[in-house]
């Protein structure tokens, strides 16, 4: 079962990609993973709460994610 999400965000405040300890400053677009409990990763069911991870842009980049970063025009 995957129960994740990920959501395209702007940083308000200074946040750390836990892929390479890279600081994601206040305006800087990067990607939110939100791991529920039940998910695939176990990130969820180990806390017992949805667990946010931040990833910056080089990593989604790195990773194949880029198109994840694009502004969305509405």
């Amino acid at each position: 079962m995957s129960a994740n999400t990920t959501r395209r965000r702007v940083a308000r405040k200074p946040r750390c990609c836990p892929g390479c300890d890279r600081i994601i400053m206040p305006g800087q677009v990067y990607l939110e993973h939100k791991s529920f409990p039940g998910a695939d990763d176990g990130w969820g069911d180990a806390a017992g709460h949805p667990v946010r991870i931040a990833e910056c842009s080089a990593c989604a980049t790195r990773y194949g994610k880029a198109e994840l970063l694009a502004e969305v025009s509405r």
